[in-house]
C-alpha cells in the first residue's frame, strides 16, 4: 500500500562544488596509492622479522638440545639402526613439536646422516654452500617447500641450517619449520598496525571532504528520524494514530477503484490500567512491546498493526469481509491465551475488539475509526470479545458513555444512594449484618443500576471518590443502627484501584474515629481476581486493615483462580460463595458439591462462608444442614434503603429466631 504522503522527502540532489570533488577524488586516489606502498613495506618487514624469530628459535633448538644430544659419529656417515632408533626417539619427544617438520643431519660432504624422514638417509644436498657456511658459525634460513626436499608434499616451511657442537666434533642439523604459524604471526603483528594506519589516512581524507556535504548528511538523517519517530510509536516501533489513519485513506481511495472493502479493527487491553497501576509503569511498556510482537505475528504483510495509544491498538484489513476480520480477531483472542512472563511475573491478558467495515460502517477515515471504538466498547460491556459495528446499539452505548461526564457531579451533588441487603444467620435467623449497593438516583433516567456505571468509575479515575462516598454512607449507616440499638455489620465492595491507595487504611481509621463505629462493625469485600492483580503487594494491605481491626472477606468466591495455599496464608474472616453456584445446588448436584466443598474449605481454615442468592427455603435448609455460616438473599430481603431494612429489622425481632416466615423475601 502506498505511503508516499509519509515518505522522507527527497533529499538534496546539490553535491560539493566540481573542482572540490575532484580534489577530493584524486587525494583519495594518491593517499590510497601511498598507504598501499606503505602497507607493502609494513608487511615484509613483519615477515622478515617472523621469518629471523623463527631462525633463532632452530639456533637455540640445535645449540641447547641437540648439542648436547648427539655425538660426533653422528655427523661422519649414516648412522647404524640401532642409533637411528635412539635418535629417533630423541626426535619425536623433543624436537618434532612447537610446528618442526623435519630434522636432518649432515655430514661435512652434505651427505644426510640421519633423517626424522628415512628415506632421506644417504642423499646428498645441492645446497652444500649452506652447509659449509653452517660450519663456519653462519646461519642460513630460507623458504622451500617439503617436496624440494625430497621428502613429499608440497607444505610451505622454513629451512634453516644451524652449526651443532659436539665432543670430537660438529655437524649440521638442517630444522624445517612449518611456515604458517611464521605467516600468522607476521600477520597478527601487520594487522594493528594496518588498521591504525588506515584509520588514521580514513580521518585525513574524511577531513577534506567538503562541510555542505557531511552537514547535509546530517540534516538528511534528522529529517528521516523526526519523519519516522513522527509516524511510529516510539514504545513499540509500530505505525502510530497518524500513520494508520493515512493507511486507512489509503486503503479507502484503492476501494473506491478496485471496489474491495477494508475493514479497520480497535484492540484494547482488558484491565490494562490494573496491571500498570499494580505493577508499575515499566511493566506495562514491556508487556505492551510484548503484546506488539505477538500481535505482528498474527498479521499478514500486507496488513497494518498500529498503537493508537495506551493499551489501544489498531489492525487494519486492507481487503476482506466481517468473516476474514473475525478470523483475525480469532487468531489474536487465541495468540493471548498463553501468559505473558514480565519480569518473572507471569501475567494473563485478554482484549475487547471492534470492528468496522467500508463503505456499510463509514466513508471517512474519522467516521470507521469511531465506530471500530464503539464497536470496541460493545465488546467489552457484552464480554464477547469481539463485535461488529451496529448502529443499533450506537445510541444505547452512547448514551452510557454520556454516564462518565455526569458521575462526577452526581458524587458531589448526592444523586448516588446505598441500599442495603441483609445476611441472616443460618442457625437463629438473626440479621447479623448488610452489604452495602450503591444506586444512582438519576433525575431523568431513574434508578441506574452499578453494573452500568462503575466500570466507567473505574476507566475514569472516578473510582476512589465513589468508593470513599459508599463507605462514609455506610458507617453513617452503622452509627445509626447503633444509636437504634442494633448490633451490625456493614459490607462494602473493595476494587484493585481501592487497594492501591495507600491513603485509605488511615482515611477509613479517621472515619471510624469520627463516627464512634467499632472497626469489626466494618467488613472489606474483595474479589479473587483482586488478589491475584498483585498477591503480594494485596496482602500487605490487607494485613494493615486487618491489623486495624477491619473484617475481610472474599467475594465471589469459587469463580476465581485464587491459590488455596495462597488463601490460607490471607489475613481473612469470611468467604462468599458466588451466587451462581447457590442459586442451582437444590436442582444441579455439580452445584451442589461445589457449595458443600466451599463451606467444609471455610471450616477447615477457620472462616465464616455466606452463601448469596438465597432464594428459596429449600435452599437456606440445605445450607444450614451442611453448616454454611450466613445466608444473602432475596429470600430474606431485596436490597433497600436503610429504612425499610429497619422495619425489616422490628419485624423479624418480634418472630420466633430459628424460622423465616414464608414472607420473608417480600
Amino acid at each position: 500500500m502506498s505511503s508516499r504522503r509519509h515518505s522522507p522527502p527527497e533529499p538534496g540532489r546539490e553535491g560539493p562544488p566540481r573542482l572540490i570533488l575532484r580534489f577530493a577524488v584524486s587525494t583519495g586516489i594518491a593517499l590510497a596509492l601511498a598507504a598501499g606502498a606503505i602497507l607493502l613495506v609494513v608487511r615484509h618487514f613483519n615477515t622478515v622479522q617472523a621469518e629471523r624469530a623463527a631462525t633463532s628459535q632452530a639456533r637455540i633448538l640445535a645449540s641447547a638440545l641437540l648439542s648436547g644430544s648427539l655425538l660426533a659419529s653422528d655427523f661422519d656417515g649414516p648412522v647404524a639402526a640401532q642409533r637411528r632408533d635412539i635418535l629417533d626417539e630423541l626426535f619425536d619427544s623433543r624436537v618434532l613439536a612447537s610446528g618442526v617438520l623435519l630434522v636432518k643431519l649432515y655430514s661435512a660432504d652434505g651427505t644426510v646422516t640421519y633423517s626424522t624422514d628415512h628415506r632421506l638417509v644417504g642423499t646428498k644436498t645441492p645446497q652444500l654452500g649452506h652447509i659449509r657456511e653452517a660450519l663456519g658459525g653462519t646461519i642460513r634460513g630460507d623458504q622451500t617447500t617439503l617436496g624440494d626436499e625430497g621428502a613429499g608434499g608440497d607444505r610451505k616451511v622454513l629451512r634453516t641450517y644451524a652449526p651443532v657442537a659436539v665432543a670430537g666434533g660438529s655437524g649440521v642439523a638442517a630444522i624445517f619449520q612449518d611456515y604458517e604459524p611464521i605467516a600468522q604471526a607476521a600477520e597478527a603483528t601487520f594487522l594493528p598496525i594496518a588498521g591504525i594506519f588506515e584509520a588514521v589516512l580514513l580521518l585525513l581524507f574524511a577531513a577534506l571532504v567538503p562541510i555542505l556535504r557531511s552537514v547535509t548528511r546530517r540534516i538528511r538523517r534528522q529529517m528521516e528520524e523526526i519523519q519516522h519517530r513522527a509516524l511510529h510509536d516510539e514504545l513499540t516501533g509500530l505505525p502510530n494514530r497518524t500513520l494508520f489513519a493515512d493507511r486507512i485513506e489509503q486503503a479507502i481511495l484503492a476501494a473506491r477503484r478496485e471496489n474491495s472493502s477494508p475493514i479497520v479493527m480497535l484492540l484494547d487491553v482488558d484491565r490494562f490500567k490494573e496491571i500498570n497501576d499494580t505493577l508499575g509503569h515499566e511493566t506495562g511498556d514491556l508487556l505492551l512491546q510484548e503484546l506488539a510482537g505477538r500481535l505482528r505475528g498474527e498479521l499478514r504483510a500486507n496488513e497494518t498493526l498500529a498503537r493508537l495509544g495506551g493499551d489501544e491498538f489498531g489492525v487494519l484489513l486492507p481487503t476482506g469481509s466481517a468473516d476474514d476480520a473475525t478470523l483475525v480477531a480469532d487468531r489474536v483472542h487465541a495468540a493471548l491465551e498463553s501468559a505473558f512472563n514480565i519480569a518473572g511475573i507471569p501475567l494473563e491478558i485478554s482484549a475487547s475488539i471492534g470492528m468496522a467495515a467500508h463503505p456499510e460502517h463509514g466513508e471517512q477515515v474519522d467516521t470507521l475509526l469511531q465506530h471500530a471504538d464503539v464497536a470496541m466498547y460493545m465488546a467489552k460491556a457484552a464480554h464477547a470479545k469481539t463485535a461488529l459495528y451496529d448502529a443499533e446499539q450506537d445510541s444505547n452505548d452512547a448514551a452510557r458513555l454520556a454516564l462518565a461526564g455526569e458521575l462526577r457531579g452526581a458524587i458531589e451533588i448526592g444523586e448516588l444512594v446505598v441500599f442495603f441487603q441483609p445476611k441472616a444467620d443460618l442457625e437463629s435467623g438473626r440479621i447479623l449484618g448488610a452489604e452495602a449497593l450503591v444506586r444512582w438516583q438519576h433525575p431523568e433516567r431513574g434508578f441506574i443500576p452499578p453494573n452500568d456505571f462503575v466500570p466507567i468509575a473505574e476507566r475514569t479515575g472516578l473510582i476512589k471518590p465513589l468508593s470513599r462516598f459508599v463507605l462514609a454512607a455506610s458507617l453513617d449507616q452503622c452509627k445509626a443502627w447503633n444509636a437504634a440499638g442494633y448490633d451490625l455489620h456493614v459490607s462494602v465492595n473493595l476494587t484493585i484501584p481501592d487497594l492501591l491507595d495507600l491513603e485509605l487504611p488511615d482515611w477509613i481509621g479517621e472515619q471510624l474515629a469520627k463516627r464512634g463505629v467499632s472497626p469489626d462493625q466494618l467488613e472489606l469485600e474483595i474479589t479473587e481476581t483482586t488478589i491475584l492483580a498483585d498477591p503480594f503487594r494485596v496482602r500487605q494491605v490487607l494485613s494493615r486493615l486487618n491489623e486495624m481491626g477491619l473484617r475481610l472477606a472474599i467475594d465471589d468466591f469459587g469463580t476465581g483462580y485464587s491459590s488455596l495455599a495462597y488463601l490460607r496464608h490471607l489475613p481473612v474472616q469470611t468467604i462468599k460463595i458466588d451466587r451462581s453456584f447457590v442459586m442451582g445446588m437444590c436442582e444441579d448436584t455439580s452445584d451442589a458439591t461445589i457449595v458443600r466443598s466451599t463451606i467444609d474449605l471455610g471450616r477447615n481454615l477457620g472462616l465464616d462462608t455466606v452463601a448469596e442468592g438465597v432464594e428459596s427455603q429449600d435452599a437456606w435448609d440445605a445450607l444450614r444442614s451442611h453448616g454454611c455460616t450466613l445466608a444473602q438473599g432475596y429470600f430474606i430481603s431485596r436490597p433497600a434503603p436503610a429504612d425499610e431494612l429497619a422495619e425489616l429489622l422490628r419485624g423479624r425481632a418480634e418472630r420466633q429466631a430459628d424460622t423465616l416466615p414464608a414472607a420473608a423475601g417480600s
